[in-house]
């Protein structure tokens, strides 16, 4: 690893001056301080449980999801390259949970019956599935057994009937810091979100409800919350439906906040700029959105070959 030629300390960031004199790099040690950086990227498991980081087209790779459920830890330990720490966590947690992503279908398949030679439950999805864009639903109504809702690609009618899984989670929000900012305390935060994600037989693309963008027309929320409301008309429609809500144990993977769909403008019709859109000289602001799409993609992946 390069050094910095002031302090002797290592290059740690790929940057034009130094992380801990602030003196002036040589072009060499910022190329080597980002070459290190790619290689450990490429390299890393993700803590947010998207499995290792692989180069080829997302067109191509395929996820490798197994089922935890009564089995010891060391066999998980070792089938899954875990530490003994890791795998007791993960065993706590059962359920579905994400091995890892293969470049392409070959090697998910050869991971996969590696994985049930040794009795586990296995599940190859194609990782473009996972990532299928939702409808988003900007209001409605329930009516019985079914919900009719207005979205960004026109009305929809959701059946109970026609749900094969619900899957709910909070989305947690923050600013990115700044450089400058960094040395300082900041009391500035920002609301937690919510989303609900209905998946139906037969479709491939999930309905996303959001409640803080959710308009219910004339009628206000029986219960002044609308995250209590729609959590009610979710319970009404699904019945025994599944309902996934381990997303909220996930660590939080961040990414740069897109818009959303405000729910004045929706009330006018039109779809407006977010309610976190701020002045362009404000810190960036960072959700786990991405995450939880992709987490509710691959989960509908194994509902549907169960």
């Amino acid at each position: 690893m390069s050094a910095c030629p002031s302090c002797r300390r290592p290059v740690a960031v790929a940057r034009a001056t130094c992380l801990y004199c602030g003196v002036a790099l040589p072009a060499d040690a910022v190329e080597a301080a980002a070459a290190a950086a790619q290689q450990v990227r490429a390299e890393s498991i993700s803590s947010a449980g998207t499995g290792p980081l692989v180069t080829a087209p997302a067109s191509e790779r395929h996820l490798v999801v197994v089922e935890v459920r009564d089995q010891a830890a060391a066999l998980l330990s070792r089938l899954l390259d875990l530490s003994s720490y890791d795998a007791a966590l993960r065993l706590r947690q059962g359920g579905t949970q994400l091995h890892r992503a293969a470049r392409d279908l070959g090697e998910a398949n050869a991971e996969a019956d590696r994985l049930r030679g040794e009795g586990l439950e296995v599940f190859v999805i194609p990782e473009a599935e996972a990532r299928r864009p939702p409808v988003v639903a900007t209001g409605g109504r329930c009516e019985g057994q079914r919900l009719e809702l207005r979205t960004t690609a026109g009305p929809l009618t959701v059946e109970g009937a026609s749900l094969l899984l619900v899957v709910k989670g909070p989305i947690r929000r923050e600013y990115q810091s700044r450089e400058i900012e960094r040395k300082k305390p900041s009391a500035a935060s920002l609301e937690a979100g919510y989303r609900f994600h209905l998946h139906r037989r037969g479709e491939d693309r999930p309905v996303e409800l959001d409640p803080a963008a959710f308009t219910f027309g004339k009628e206000a929320p029986l219960t002044g919350s609308s995250l209590l409301e729609l959590s009610d008309w979710l319970a009404t429609i699904a019945g025994t439906v599944p309902v996934d809500d381990a997303f909220r144990r996930l660590p939080p993977a961040l990414g740069t906040a897109g818009e959303e769909v405000d729910a004045t403008s929706s009330l006018r019709g039109a779809r407006g700029r977010s309610s976190l859109t701020r002045r362009k000289d404000a810190p960036a602001i960072l959700d786990n959105l991405g995450q939880f799409r992709f987490y509710s993609g691959w989960r509908a992946g194994v509902e549907r070959r169960r």
